[in-house]
């Protein structure tokens, strides 16, 4: 068969013979390298079939150390599922992790956003929590609301509780639709000022994938995105392994190619150890206004919606 040996910067590091091959302990230290493939099959004169040239920067910033034992807990409270029902606010079911709750609360009053678009409403506990944070992050005793909760979604089996909350707007079609793009478009100019962002609709790569695409250039320098459920899986401690390509692939693969639209916020992210948005605390940089888009816009099935 049709064989070839992977050298890395002039040390081989093994030989293959599949089209697709992963290498595992092999980790680059920062700076330039060099990957070469050889074939086997040939002559040991005979060029290299393929010689390629990438550089590992260094992190923005240092990851902190987390215990074993933090990473059993998160694995233990998302198996217990007690998220999926028994988790509430104000009465209404919330697929949240209290201490990202607690988290993004702090968030809302550092940046005081104006707006706050929320992607996946299903019950609405979070559209609730959202909007009584906001009410108190702004004057709550104003007669005319300075401030907005847009939470899109498919499904409209939301509480009434939600839909009754004072400042909620409840707008169903695709995240990543065209229509989506235009309302936020047009709250934006409504209510000037920061905006947050949570993503937690359908968690697959691509939907997510779609979802950075349309957002990202609806950010301004400041703003504030959380890709949330990043813990499933692709991620170094996933709590449901073999979900496949979930939001942390998504996540990771556009801020790769897209590297000064966002900060990492390695501190919030970090605070409580475990979190459901790993990788998912970001913040919009003044640069990385032209997008580096993962998929093409035929790739995007919603566009029209």
């Amino acid at each position: 068969g049709e064989c070839f040996e992977i050298v890395l910067d002039g040390k081989a590091l093994t030989t293959t013979c599949d089209a697709d091959t992963v290498l595992t302990g092999v980790i680059p230290a920062p700076g330039s390298h060099t990957l070469t493939l050889v074939a086997t099959f040939l002559p040991s004169s005979a060029p290299a079939a393929h010689v390629s040239s990438f550089q590992i920067t260094e992190p923005e910033q240092a990851l902190p150390e987390i215990p074993a034992f933090v990473h059993e807990y998160h694995k233990w409270w998302y198996n217990t599922e007690v998220w999926r029902d028994e988790t509430r606010w104000a009465g209404v079911v919330t697929h949240k992790l209290p201490s990202d709750m607690w988290t993004y609360q702090e968030i809302l009053f550092d940046i005081r956003p104006t707006l706050l678009v929320e992607i996946g409403t299903r019950f609405g506990g979070a559209t609730t929590f959202f909007a009584d944070v906001m009410s108190r992050v702004h004057d709550s005793s104003d007669p005319i609301d300075r401030w907005k909760v847009l939470t899109v979604d498919i499904d409209t089996a939301i509480h009434p509780t939600a839909r009754a909350t004072r400042g909620v707007e409840v707008f169903t079609a695709p995240s990543a639709s065209l229509r989506t793009q235009r309302r936020v478009e047009q709250l934006r100019l409504e209510f000037p000022g920061p905006m947050f962002v949570i993503l937690d609709g359908d968690h697959g790569q691509a939907n997510v994938t779609l979802e950075l695409q349309v957002f990202t250039p609806l950010m301004v320098e400041g703003d504030y995105l959380i890709v949330e459920d990043s813990n499933l899986d692709g991620n170094p401690h996933p709590v449901y392994p073999g979900w496949g390509p979930s939001p942390w692939d998504a996540v990771v693969e556009f801020v790769a190619m897209n590297r000064d639209a966002f900060s990492r916020d390695i501190k919030r992210e970090f605070k409580f150890g475990a979190t459901q948005s790993m990788f998912g605390f970001l913040q919009r940089r003044r640069g990385g206004k032209a997008i580096n888009n993962p998929l093409s816009d035929d790739e995007n099935p919603y566009t029209h919606l």
